[in-house]
């Protein structure tokens, strides 16, 4: 039962002889990847529950006297959870429901303890019920400092603990994470020295490619960074706030700023095809070199002018948590306006270049098998149509790249870190594509790559 929250409420309640009873109440969090808690206990109490999900109780200890420094050891069951009178008896009025509650420790013979909208109430020894007022609206708000956004709530890894000592998902995390920086560093580094070559940048689209093989590069490399920031910070391994700040401010931004400006040049490269199926040969190559010069430094002003209002609102936010203290990078948006400028051009990056791919994928397919249909009339359409998406089928998984960078969600239990972390390395994976995706369906750019490598390869020859 505990695996399915990440938080819990325990109430103490302490009684007196001649006076009303005291409760307190604390919170507490359930560590990633445990199934347990530990609760040291520095004030005297009668009765101890845990409430799991809201108004979700179980009657964990029960007491007469208080026994100090007393180690107990307990598994949760499902006959320790106290009842509601909604459950015992629905179809009573309110009214009705009270003069019952002494009976109903000795009609439920496993029940331990019930409650309603004011009372809690034990049964004893004797089965009879012991009941008291119960406060079920206490107000957790971390002491009057509420940072959370959007009604969510975050669980976090463990602190001060080695790495080995560290749950199953940031060990495969650190094992992912390094195995994705190889491959993009590998990807990026033959790609660059494929572009590089001036045989592939005779089109604007060579120019798009080259820029976003070293975009590759610098992505991988800040998420590498990135992801260590971020686990050495939580660790309080690194503490240097100005640095964590630093990183808060720049690091995400450029995640998301990079990220944008790959996706829009390749739908620059789309759109190309697409101009060049549709003007054939009267397609001017040396406009398209220099267009594509103007268009990246345009996308690229463009890209970083609309992520500027992220870095100004990101801020470090301390954790005044009474278990775990922390320092959180959250992003704040003081007015409505601000964030609905900012779902607009989330949705501007992400979902136009979609949008565009798409239509420029269909445009180069159909076009082309409508062009074929008509020179070789015996031959269908749909053959031609056939023929042409085997043809094109890089193109096909240029667009199936882009929807992977879509992939993207809001975890709100740590029971689905798993699937919200591979969502979120999924958004790189494009930008690691371009070698598989663009160079090797290529027979040209291959061959321009298979030259590239012999080239160095004879360099380095001749060095020794």
């Amino acid at each position: 039962m505990i695996q399915q929250v990440s938080i819990l409420f325990i109430h103490y309640i302490k009684a007196f002889d001649y006076s009303e009873h005291y409760q307190v109440t604390e919170l507490k969090k359930i560590k990633y990847g445990e199934n347990r808690i530990e609760i040291r206990v520095k004030e005297q109490f009668h009765l101890l529950f845990i409430e799991l999900l809201k108004q979700n109780y179980y009657l964990i200890i029960k007491q007469e006297t208080f026994q100090k420094l007393n180690y107990i050891h307990m598994k949760l069951s499902a006959n320790q959870r106290c009842v509601s009178t909604d459950e015992l008896m629905n179809s009573y009025t309110y009214l009705h429901r009270i003069k019952y509650y002494p009976h109903l420790c000795r009609q439920n013979k496993e029940l331990m303890c019930f409650y309603d909208e004011t009372y809690m109430c034990i049964c004893d020894l004797n089965r009879f019920s012991n009941c008291f007022i119960f406060n079920q609206s206490m107000t957790y708000d971390c002491q009057g400092n509420n940072y959370c956004e959007n009604n969510g709530k975050c669980f976090q890894d463990n602190q001060n603990r080695s790495f080995s000592q560290q749950p199953m998902i940031i060990k495969i995390s650190i094992g992912i994470i390094t195995f994705m920086f190889i491959l993009g560093l590998i990807n990026g580094i033959m790609s660059i020295l494929t572009f590089h070559r001036k045989k592939t940048r005779d089109v604007g689209c060579g120019y798009y490619l080259f820029i976003s093989s070293w975009i590759s590069i610098c992505l991988i490399i800040i998420l590498l960074i990135k992801f260590w920031q971020l686990l050495l910070s939580q660790m309080t391994i690194l503490t240097n706030r100005s640095f964590v700040n630093f990183n808060c401010i720049l690091l995400d931004v450029s995640i998301k700023l990079l990220i944008a400006f790959n996706d829009w040049l390749d739908t620059c490269v789309c759109i190309e095809r697409a101009i060049t199926v549709s003007k054939g040969v009267k397609f001017n190559k040396n406009k398209s070199k220099q267009v594509s010069k103007w268009v990246i430094l345009i996308i690229l002003i463009v890209t970083i002018l609309t992520h500027l209002h992220d870095p100004i609102h990101r801020q470090l936010i301390d954790d005044i948590d009474i278990d775990e203290k922390r320092v959180w990078c959250l992003v704040q948006y003081p007015s409505s306006s601000i964030k609905t400028w900012n779902s607009f051009i989330t949705f501007v990056h992400f979902l136009m270049p979609f949008i565009i791919n798409l239509l420029s994928i269909i445009f180069i397919i159909i076009s082309i098998a409508r062009s074929r249909s008509n020179l070789q009339r015996r031959t269908p359409f749909i053959d031609h149509l056939r023929l042409q998406l085997k043809q094109h089928k890089s193109h096909l998984i240029a667009l199936i790249r882009l929807i992977l960078s879509f992939s993207s969600g809001c975890m709100k239990s740590p029971n689905k870190s798993w699937l919200f972390l591979i969502a979120y390395l999924i958004s790189f994976l494009p930008s690691m594509m371009t070698f598989f995706v663009y160079i090797l369906p290529s027979k040209v750019y291959k061959k321009e790559f298979n030259a590239s490598v012999q080239q160095k390869i004879g360099r380095i020859r001749a060095l020794f």
